[in-house]
């Protein structure tokens, strides 16, 4: 059989629509469709649904000339949108091809991103070159990135060689139960190793689970947790019956965002990392891929910490960027409202941007004025930072972390004993999930804010006496900025708007008296 030439296949077919979908109808066949920059085709067959739209086919008889059936259905559907003045919702675009093995790939990955509807058929031919028939193509499923979950745990071993072995036995273990996904991360001591018992760590968390992987008695467990509060159920029970049968020289629980507090710590050091499963493919990412995925900011999960960046008119990167910080905000509504404000405001600017955020949001006054008073506390209380960059300026920076509002407290002890009876009432506060809300009434009493404060000029390094100062802050549960000087503030009370080091300095003896109170009483030794 001779194989019949593209104009012959679209001859037939479009006498012929029903093969492909009831209530097609024909508007015309090679229909031209120029514009005024120049560009211009024809169109296969051009035609109506049932419910009106209008239908771009391309026709292709074989896998060479299939791969230019893309950029020829995306070309011309924007024609036609231009020549016709056609809604973006009433446009659709088919493929139709005899086969599909080149055209499969890529046709689905522009179906799944396009605005428009995108379609594909495998043409059936008789042995006269006839179409008797139109098969649907299903396209093929999104590429799914080997997933973390919020199960995290570290054991500390007392040699590498330990720590080696250790791998192994929880990469055992872990498959047992359907568990095979792994990733983690070795670390050790380089500071004052006297004060850790076994100085080798390992890092690991537990990612995404198979549900058809699970035994039976993993599956029952998983159906009697019953506790809406677990997130990944199945992986939480995984991560159980690892650290039920896995033991070392020493251990502890951990969560997404405790790996980065390690890395940045000068105590520790990380030293490499470890994949098991699906994890294992990853071989063109880096360090820094890698440490993101520890620490959940790849999926929003981080608690505490996040780092990120994107470009304001990357349609794919952004609206996730946007999502990711997210979490590591909660806890803290002044600041989700104030971050989700300015980078709307951003995005909306008239030319792109780099934008750069960092988080660290703990929500704990009191545990950063335990772990570090008085030499460590600047690095332990919240901080954010933004940047977006425009490629010829000007540019905006963003500074955020706990801002006083000039007004003395004479009774900070009173104060705190308002919130946490007891140093106690604190440790039991944070152990069952309540210490934000606590935390949020104790910032309130110290008449600390939440603040954010913008500045835009030439130079995003270095400061300039012409930069534009802002502040962003929430007024009635509304953000709003206020551009320097800050009269509005003043009419409400504010001496001045001030950062949280002289919150510090005014109050140090009633602050370092408080510090002692609380480690006595909880028999608190910072590291």
């Amino acid at each position: 059989m001779s194989h019949p030439y593209e104009n012959q296949i679209r001859d037939e077919l479009s006498q012929s629509l029903s093969l492909i979908e009831p209530g097609l109808h024909l508007v015309g066949t090679e229909y031209r469709v120029p514009n005024v920059h120049g560009t211009r085709g024809r169109i296969d067959i051009l035609a109506r649904d049932a419910h009106g739209s209008w239908v771009v086919i391309e026709i292709k008889r074989a896998d060479g000339p299939a791969r230019q059936a893309l950029h020829e259905v995306t070309k011309y559907t924007e024609l036609l949108r231009e020549e016709r003045g056609i809604r973006k919702d009433r446009i659709r675009a088919i493929i139709i091809s005899t086969t599909w093995r080149e055209l499969l790939t890529p046709v689905s990955n522009v179906a799944r991103d396009w605005s428009h509807d995108l379609r594909g058929y495998k043409l059936i031919l008789d042995s006269n070159g006839k179409p008797v028939q139109a098969q649907r193509v299903a396209f093929l499923p999104a590429p799914v990135a080997p997933r973390v979950s919020s199960h995290h745990f570290i054991y500390f071993y007392n040699s590498p060689g330990d720590r080696d072995q250790g791998w192994q036995e929880i990469v055992d273990r872990a498959a047992e139960v359907g568990g095979h996904n792994l990733l983690g991360a070795d670390f050790r001591r380089v500071d004052r190793m006297d004060l850790v018992r076994a100085p080798f760590g390992l890092y690991f968390a537990i990612g995404g689970v198979d549900p058809d992987d699970l035994p039976d008695w993993i599956k029952e467990s998983c159906e009697d947790l019953g506790d809406p509060e677990i997130e990944d159920p199945v992986e939480y029970e995984v991560l159980s019956h690892v650290t039920g049968s896995v033991f070392a020289a020493d251990f502890d629980n951990a969560r997404p965002g405790i790996l980065r507090g390690l890395h940045d710590d000068p105590c520790w050091q990380i030293e490499g990392y470890r994949a098991a499963g699906a994890f294992a493919k990853r071989g063109l990412l880096d360090e820094r891929d890698l440490l993101r995925d520890l620490n959940g900011e790849g999926e929003g999960i981080g608690e505490v910490l996040y780092s990120g960046s994107a470009r304001t008119t990357d349609r794919g990167r952004w609206p996730v960027f946007l999502q990711e910080g997210t979490r590591s905000l909660s806890g803290n509504p002044a600041w989700e409202r104030l971050v989700q404000e300015w980078l709307t405001n951003v995005a909306f600017q008239p030319t792109e941007c780099d934008v750069h955020l960092h988080i660290y949001n703990p929500c704990d006054l009191i545990g950063a004025l335990l772990h570090g008073w008085p030499e460590d506390l600047e690095r332990r209380v919240p901080m954010l930072s933004a940047i977006a960059i425009t490629r010829d300026g000007p540019h905006r920076s963003l500074n955020g972390q706990l801002y006083w509002d000039g007004v003395k407290i004479p009774d900070i002890a009173e104060r705190v004993r308002g919130v946490y009876r007891e140093p106690l009432d604190w440790g039991i506060a944070n152990s069952t999930g309540g210490g934000w809300e606590a935390d949020l009434q104790l910032i309130e009493e110290l008449r600390l804010h939440y603040i954010l404060r913008e500045r835009i000029g030439e130079n995003p390094i270095k400061p300039s006496k012409d930069d534009e100062i802002a502040v962003w802050m929430l007024q009635n549960g509304l953000p709003v900025r206020l551009s320097a000087p800050f009269s509005r503030l003043h009419e409400r009370g504010w001496q001045g708007i001030y950062p949280f080091s002289s919150f510090v300095h005014e109050h140090q003896d009633q602050l370092a008296s408080l510090v002692t109170e609380f480690r006595d009483a909880l028999a608190f030794q910072p590291l």
